[in-house]
């Protein structure tokens, strides 16, 4: 939270998609590691689950809030009041980052203004040319495939994992968490809300 504060409060808004990662990675991933970690921890030693938590964590927390971003463009009624919060709001998402990686120029330009809080336009405009800019730089598309490649990586780490149940329960989690249309597009239809279930592990 502490990594997205400093974004918002500096001049320049431009952000990579290695920098929205890593503040996904230090945003919401802890809170699954905790909740996994404490629930291991109850029921026996965990020293030997702690590689593995810390990496199934940070796979699916970075996918969970991959997510969230693309649920911003549907409306997720459970989540968000309208689509395009986290750009009325200006926060950094990575959704933000891959369009600003491969906008030409006078679109990023346009893009950072509609995101600004200062922008003149109204809310529909702004929404609006986010979305067409976001669509034209397909990122609804290479947001889903990098959800795609963290659920493979977080499955990857608990292959091999024993007992079997807890290898279960892990995937399950997994798909849970992740659940999600199979077509990369924002005209999807509402998925339930997912924010309680890091605490829920426990």
């Amino acid at each position: 939270q502490g990594a997205e504060l400093l974004w918002r409060d500096q001049s320049d808004k431009r952000l990579a998609p290695l920098d929205a990662l890593k503040i996904y990675a230090l945003k919401t991933a802890p809170a699954f590691e905790a909740a996994l970690y404490t629930g291991v921890r109850l029921a026996s030693d965990a020293k030997q689950y702690t590689d593995m938590i810390k990496q199934f964590s940070r796979n699916i927390g970075v996918a969970f809030q991959i997510l969230n971003d693309l649920h911003d463009w549907i409306g997720d009624h459970h989540n968000k009041l309208a689509a395009g919060g986290d750009i009325l709001g200006g926060r950094p998402t990575l959704l933000l980052a891959l369009a600003l990686q491969s906008l030409p120029p006078e679109d990023q330009s346009r893009l950072l203004d509609v995101h600004s809080p200062d922008c003149s336009d109204s809310t529909e405009e702004r929404i609006a040319t986010a979305r067409t800019l976001f669509e034209k730089a397909k990122v609804f598309e290479q947001a889903h495939r990098l959800v795609d490649k963290h659920q493979q990586r977080a499955e990857e780490s608990v292959k091999h994992l024993a007992p079997e149940s807890l290898k279960r329960l892990l995937i399950y989690l997994l798909d849970t968490v992740l659940e999600r249309p199979s077509t990369a597009t924002t005209n999807i239809v509402q998925m339930p809300s997912l924010i309680q279930l890091p605490i829920a592990v426990r």
